[in-house]
């Protein structure tokens, strides 16, 4: 990011080569919605060349980027709140919870295997959207992100100790909310 700043122009490109398929990845796990996603990063990255003179390199730039996305996310959870439901087509449709993609034919993998990967992926993802918005934030990008708690703490605001409580909260939480749909 400093090399941003000190306008070379390939630094730019090399940071969103390295974070691109990631923070794809941190804001699909918020609203599985692919379309969103996109829009998320492609905003994020925006916001970063933007304010490249300000940046201030005290943290990791994984730090900063994901500070950035949070607070993008949760400029845009506000406003979901309040804006009238949408349905995205990523959404599971029915009682069987398939989606259009879910129901082409995948040439590598069995129908039984097939279904039974749904099936569980449908699971976790029903609980994790289940969870408070502060547990799954910080769940996403602890679990699915990889970052460290003290990365996760930073990049949120919060003390590391309320990071390893709300993610203790979403772990008990998930665990529940599974036990419940498998038994």
């Amino acid at each position: 990011m400093v090399a941003v700043q000190e306008g070379d122009p390939d630094a730019f490109r090399a940071l969103y080569d390295r974070y691109d398929r990631a923070l794809t990845s941190f804001f699909y796990k918020m609203c599985y919605d692919h379309a969103a996603a996109e829009d998320l990063k492609q905003e994020t990255f925006l916001k970063i060349f933007r304010a490249r003179a300000r940046y201030r390199p005290e943290a990791t730039f994984r730090t900063f980027l994901y500070t950035v996305a949070r607070n993008l996310w949760i400029d845009r959870y506000r406003s979901r709140k309040s804006a009238p439901k949408t349905v995205s087509t990523d959404k599971r449709l029915g009682q069987d919870g398939a989606t259009v993609g879910d129901l082409l034919p995948d040439r590598e993998v069995g129908t039984v295997e097939q279904i039974s990967t749904h099936e569980a992926a449908a699971m976790v993802r029903q609980a994790t959207e289940g969870l408070p918005e502060d547990q799954r934030l910080v769940f996403v990008l602890v679990q699915d992100q990889g970052l460290k708690y003290r990365e996760a703490a930073e990049a949120l605001g919060i003390p590391v100790g309320t990071v390893k409580s709300r993610m203790n909260a979403a772990l008990t939480q998930l665990r529940g909310l599974l036990a419940r749909v498998l038994s």
